[in-house]
């Protein structure tokens, strides 16, 4: 069942930017912003959160900080390519999406749920290209956004 979980985790990323034709190397950007927020800045807004008499866990927020702003991303830049080359290469930078939003997922669904995604055979493989996943994921979707602004200022006469 966990290998099911971390498969829909890992492809959900892959068929929103299929079907919707998403950025996804934005979509790779804000969850990189979104790990770093939910790493660094987590304590200070649970305490800020628990000052106003809203009770939340870590896990919650770590989980709001990853998966929203990643699914906004996605939603707001349907439409942003047509085809050709660029619609494969924002699929895979999609997959790539899904690779590193189950990496980190993994560890806060571990302590959060019963449901334990880590125990998943394909958990052990992720975790061992991880390095190939966010390397890849980065230069795909650096790539991409300089390709999409330089075209951007060519259009411009």
């Amino acid at each position: 069942m966990s290998d099911i979980a971390l498969g829909v985790i890992v492809l959900s990323p892959v068929l929103v930017t299929f079907f919707l034709k998403s950025n996804a190397a934005l979509g790779f950007l804000v969850l990189c912003l979104g790990f770093v927020l939910s790493t660094s800045v987590i304590g200070d807004l649970k305490q800020l959160l628990s000052e106003t008499n809203l009770s939340v866990t870590e896990s919650t927020l770590g989980l709001i900080m990853l998966v929203a702003p990643l699914a906004l991303t996605l939603m707001i830049s349907k439409g942003s390519y047509k085809r050709g080359i660029k619609r494969w290469l924002q699929v895979l930078a999609g997959l790539c999406v899904g690779g590193l939003l189950a990496l980190s997922l993994g560890p806060i669904l571990a302590h959060s749920t019963q449901f334990d995604i880590t125990e998943s055979e394909f958990w052990a493989t992720l975790q061992d290209i991880q390095s190939v996943v966010i390397g890849l994921g980065a230069i795909l979707s650096l790539s991409l956004v300089w390709l999409g602004a330089l075209k951007q200022k060519s259009k411009k006469h």
